[in-house]
């Protein structure tokens, strides 16, 4: 299954475009294919979810002949000249590339590995050019430590540079004026408010993106990108069917002047379908359509396109795309004989029909099967089946829609606090109570009344007393039935002592205590001094945990056996290591046991260990395995006072005191949070 998120953005950024679930044939979140560009002010309320980041300009001449480039973020700046030289793929350092510009193709290696292998020979810049049609519009991630200026060309006129070589090439990359790049489509409603795809928002704070309201041409106006205030992501959302794939976005400051577009009605919509009406979908996303797991996509365009479509029934998107479920949260549409949809970029955004109320959203870009591939309808969220929850939140009282209390130890309380705004124009009293399971309870003191756009905290309180996943939600009851409230989920997960572990691993339980959990524990290994995951099934996890307190350094070996994943980055079945809830490494494949260790600061830390399935296939032995795992303490020294002797001068006057100035010296270890790019 494809979600169609863009993935051109800085590494810090990077959000993920490859396949949810592996199947036979996998869906993919997408982009237009096939289609037209789009006439500028057609569709005023298209929005783009966008990052920001300062501008680069690039330039390229060889041989007298200038080519167009595109820049690298996060590549140094420079203006270097040096004979061009052919380094392959650059997954090596490239030699006799002293004072020469490096050639180096797309594939196999990550840009910055590339930029890094040119430098280490002595390059003083690098031209990498696509392997595939379209422009490269990359990354070298914000953790790039080379010097030298990176910029990309095409496939077409890297292989023109290659029958360069030996010519003098000149690049220029300086600093430009503010840039954006887009993640997903979206669409404006009106006032401060966005509707997208939750796959869009996942993982990602309101801090980290922006919406260009009314965006057309995205190579300019990064300058009118809007803060996000708020993600509103639906707590049904299913990251793994890609159900319930909607999101409303709170903006910072309303927007004015912008025509907003509206929902169709489930009755109008349902007519719609049955007439497999004409529909119109938009976007910034790939050009380049593919057959079934034979992508990804390429050619993302700065100026937005659209295509036409016909809409299918769900029946009818259900045969086509058997093994996949089409629910009620979801509507098609298709072009008969293929080669026109929607593709990896296009996510997001709205999927229109003309109606007598004009054009109005009847879908959002959510999933696919391909991209554009004939027999392959593409699936869209049903606009019209939330209708009431989008109504509820941005009129009447909103609350945070889900949070998630992670693994906890059993017994180990905690608490949360949850937005609720009043964003209807009444005062509210209100009441909160927990519908689902007793571990949850909440305090609503602070949210009792609530003038109109106020907010407040409520207070949430989870027990962990039993072992096992619990799940409730909140509802919030109003006195004034004219006040639409929307509700909130929470969800949690507790593992149980694991004193046998400890045993297994010969620590000493007064300082690390383990507990174990999922749907198999983990037990001890035949080997001393080693522990393994349990036997799990499909989508299935098996959980360990040490808590334990203090500053220094957790060592331990891990080792995995599991299905080989096509994309290192996006494993099938991994073993996970999470500090304190955000994950800090995976392994995936047939990896041998290998040192790892893992520097924490001061204060309370919980190290979780997840061997999890996907969906599909189980190869080799399918565990984790873990062993030599220990805490070594920060030892702080206190410097030795110097010897203070008495005076020698005997007119010197004597002290029975006297004060001594200390400089306390501080070890602060920053914990190295930092995802596998």
């Amino acid at each position: 299954m494809n979600v169609l998120l863009r993935v051109v953005l800085p590494a810090a950024l990077m959000l993920s475009a490859n396949s949810l679930a592996k199947t036979d044939v996998e869906p993919i979140k997408t982009k237009i294919v096939g289609g037209e560009v789009a006439t500028q002010g057609d569709w005023p309320w298209m929005s783009a979810l966008v990052y920001t980041y300062p501008g680069v300009s690039t330039t390229l001449t060889v041989d007298s002949t200038s080519f167009d480039t595109k820049a690298f973020t996060f590549s140094p700046e420079g203006n270097v000249s040096g004979e061009v030289i052919d380094c392959g793929l650059g997954g090596e350092v490239c030699s006799d590339a002293t004072s020469k510009v490096c050639l180096i193709e797309r594939g196999e290696f990550d840009f910055s590995e590339k930029a890094n292998n040119c430098e280490a020979g002595g390059g003083v810049g690098v031209i990498i050019y696509n392997n595939v049609e379209g422009e490269i519009s990359g990354t070298l991630g914000d953790g790039f430590v080379g010097t030298i200026p990176v910029i990309s060309v095409t496939q077409a006129d890297g292989e023109t540079l290659k029958s360069k070589v030996g010519t003098v090439a000149n690049i220029d990359v300086a600093s430009g004026k503010l840039a954006q790049s887009s993640t997903c489509g979206s669409s404006f409603l009106g006032d401060k408010w966005v509707l997208t795809a939750a796959h869009c928002v996942d993982g990602t704070s309101a801090s980290q993106i922006k919406v260009n309201v009314g965006e057309y041409d995205l190579s300019n106006g990064a300058e009118n990108a809007i803060a996000v205030k708020r993600i509103y992501m639906h707590s049904d959302y299913d990251d793994v069917d890609i159900d319930n794939d909607v999101a409303l976005l709170e903006l910072v400051t309303s927007v004015q002047d912008v025509e907003a577009i509206t929902l169709v009605n489930p009755e109008a919509t349902q007519k719609l379908v049955l007439d497999n009406s004409l529909v119109t979908v938009m976007g910034w996303g790939g050009r380049v359509g593919y057959a079934p797991n034979k992508g990804p996509t390429s050619d993302f365009p700065d100026v937005l396109h659209q295509v036409e479509l016909s809409l299918l029934s769900n029946q009818q998107c259900q045969q086509a795309l058997s093994g996949h479920s089409i629910t009620n949260a979801m509507i098609c549409a298709t072009f008969a004989g293929g080669g026109k949809g929607s593709c990896q970029g296009d996510s997001g955004g709205p999927l229109v029909v003309s109606t007598n109320e004009g054009w109005q959203q009847i879908g959002i870009v959510s999933w696919g099967v391909g991209c554009a591939a004939d027999g392959f309808p593409d699936v869209y969220t049903r606009s019209s089946a939330f209708i009431d929850w989008i109504d509820e939140i941005r009129s009447g009282v909103a609350i945070e829609q889900l949070h998630d209390f992670g693994i906890s130890p059993q017994a180990v309380e905690q608490s949360a606090t949850l937005t609720v705004v009043n964003n209807s124009l009444l005062e509210a009293n209100l009441t909160f109570s927990i519908d689902g399971d007793d571990e949850f309870t909440v305090d609503g003191a602070e949210c009792a009344q609530l003038n109109a756009a106020a907010e407040c905290q409520l207070t949430v309180n989870y027990s962990a007393s039993e072992v096992g996943s619990h799940i409730a939600v909140i509802i919030i009851t109003s006195d004034n039935t004219e006040i639409a409230v929307s509700a909130s989920k929470v969800v949690a997960k507790a593992i149980a002592p694991a004193e046998e572990l400890a045993t297994q691993l010969a620590t000493d339980t007064a300082v690390m205590q383990w507990y174990a959990g999922g749907d198999a524990t983990w037990v001890a290994a035949t080997a001393a001094n080693e522990i393994e995951s349990g036997v799990i099934d499909h989508n299935q996890e098996s959980i360990v945990m040490v808590t334990f307190e203090g500053e220094g350094e957790l060592t331990f070996e891990w080792a995995v056996s599991s299905e080989k994943p096509d994309d290192p980055d996006e494993p099938y079945d991994a073993l996970y290591v999470y500090l304190d809830d955000v994950l800090f490494n995976f392994i995936s494949g047939e990896v041998e046991f290998a040192a790892s260790s893992i520097n924490l600061k001061e204060g309370k830390h919980k190290i979780t260990w997840i061997y999890k399935k996907d969906p599909g296939v189980s190869k080799f032995e399918d565990k984790g395995y873990l062993r030599n795992i220990a805490f070594t303490p920060t030892v702080v020294t206190t410097p030795t006072p110097p010897v203070v002797t008495e005076p020698t001068n005997p007119n010197a006057r004597s002290s029975s005191g006297g004060t001594m100035a200390w400089l306390s010296l501080i070890l602060v270890l920053l914990v190295n949070i930092r995802r596998k790019l």
